[in-house]
Formats: structure tokens, C-alpha cells, sequence
């Protein structure tokens, strides 16, 4: 595959959604983590921690890891799975999905349980009913279509699934607000220079925050899409929340 390095400051004015975030998380997959990592403080392996923790999961389940990047999630949820179970990390980007193949490999067990998928978040190439768990971190901000994502999790996931959807958040403290808004404006973009050698996917970053929903309108549209047992989870101040969700048993 092919990588661009034109900049592009905005994937609504130059190209469709899916084919910039595409071209976006191609050109970073070799630098994801360590960006990751450098920019959250070292706080976004403990988030994830808790997101796997709150699927509730069980030896044989079988557990759907969307949007999963270098695969952090993937491997969170086969330690909870083992000895039984298995993980599917589903990604738009091929060059993604292929680092974390080499990042499973190291990890005791993991690569024995984990199967790689490329798909769009909205059109998932899974049955129905495939999954007793989901999850998604730090992605809802970057699907073309968040309602049909959500339509698409319900419709994967077996009754009484549960999903976890991990997403970067704006502070309600004063204080704390101006502390995160000096963050993303200057620590961040500089953060991915120095660690990708990038700057135009670190400024869709900070934009892509500052604008993603609410957390009362993610819950909403969780609700249109089916989901029960809906709550948000602030950490760290609000500076990420943590969706929590259920498919009911009885959808009658």
C-alpha cells in the first residue's frame, strides 16, 4: 500500500471521512503507541483496563475489538479470555491491523486467540448475533456515520452483550478545561512531530475532539440504536469517558 504525505487539514473539505482517517492511521501505525502512551500521560493503558473490565468477560466468550488500532484492547480482553476464547481486531487500515499482528506475536497466548479483520465500523462483515462483547477505544470520533456504527454493534453483538466504548472527552472544570485546551493545542501536535514525524494527524486530533458530541448525545444515540443499561464514566477529570452498554436480553 501506497502512503501519501500531502498534508490535509480537513478530511470533510479535501476527501471522504473513511478514506482520510484510512490515510491518517496508515501513515502512523509504525509510531501509534508510542504517541499514545507519550500523550496520555501513560494514562490510556489503565483506561483500557477498565474498559475490558466492565465487559464482564468469561473463558469462551468470543469478543469483537472495533476500530482496535495497535490492538491494546485485543490484548487486554484474551487475558480475561484465556484459556478458552478468542478476540477479533477489526480495522480500516491494513498497515495498522499489520503491527498489531507483530505486537500479538510477543504477547504470551495472545496470538493464538486473536484473528485479524479490515472492515468499516458501519458495515461490519460479521453475522449477526456473532459476539458476547465489543469494544472500541478512542475511535467513535472518527466513524463516517456514529448511528449506523451503533446500529451495526447492536446487530453483531448476542442478546445481553455488552460493549465498552472508550473516547477522549472535554473537561467540566474551568481550570481543568484550560489545562486540557493548552494540552491539545501545543503538547499534542508537538508530541506528534517528535514521535511520528506528522503534524497533520495530530491537528485533525485536537479538532476532532474539541468537536465530537456530548456525552448525554453519544448516550442518546445509543439508546435509538437499541442498547439498555446506557451510562457514561468520566476519568481523569472527563478528559476520556468510558460508554458502557448492554443489548437486552428481550428486545420485544
Amino acid at each position: 500500500m501506497t502512503t501519501r504525505t500531502a498534508s490535509s487539514p480537513s478530511p470533510r473539505t479535501v476527501e471522504p471521512k473513511g478514506r482520510f482517517i484510512r490515510r491518517l492511521f496508515d501513515t502512523i501505525s509504525p509510531r501509534y503507541d508510542r504517541f499514545n502512551r507519550v500523550s496520555s500521560l501513560g494514562l490510556d493503558q489503565p483506561w483500557r483496563r477498565r474498559t475490558i473490565a466492565g465487559l464482564k468477560l468469561l473463558p469462551g466468550m468470543r469478543v469483537l475489538d472495533l476500530a482496535s488500532g495497535s490492538g491494546d484492547l485485543s490484548v487486554a480482553a484474551t487475558r480475561e479470555l484465556l484459556p478458552l476464547g478468542q478476540v477479533v481486531a477489526c480495522d480500516l487500515s491494513y498497515p495498522m491491523l499489520r503491527f498489531a499482528r507483530k505486537k500479538f506475536d510477543r504477547h504470551p497466548f495472545a496470538g493464538w486467540h486473536i484473528t485479524l479483520a479490515q472492515g468499516k465500523a458501519e458495515e461490519l462483515p460479521f453475522r449477526s448475533g456473532s459476539f458476547h462483547a465489543a469494544a472500541i477505544g478512542f475511535a467513535l470520533r472518527n466513524v463516517s456515520d456514529l448511528d449506523a456504527t451503533f446500529r451495526e454493534l447492536y446487530r453483531v453483538l448476542k442478546p445481553g452483550g455488552r460493549i465498552g466504548l472508550l473516547e477522549f472527552g472535554r473537561p467540566n472544570s474551568l481550570l481543568f478545561k484550560l489545562g486540557h485546551r493548552i494540552w491539545l493545542t501545543l503538547a499534542i501536535p508537538l508530541i506528534g512531530v517528535l514521535t511520528t514525524g506528522k503534524l497533520w494527524p495530530f491537528l485533525y486530533l485536537r479538532r476532532s475532539i474539541l468537536q465530537f458530541l456530548e456525552p448525554e448525545q453519544v448516550l442518546r444515540r445509543l439508546e435509538a440504536a437499541g442498547f439498555r443499561q446506557i451510562k457514561a464514566e468520566p476519568m481523569t477529570g472527563g478528559t476520556a469517558y468510558l460508554y458502557q452498554a448492554a443489548h437486552p436480553v428481550n428486545s420485544n
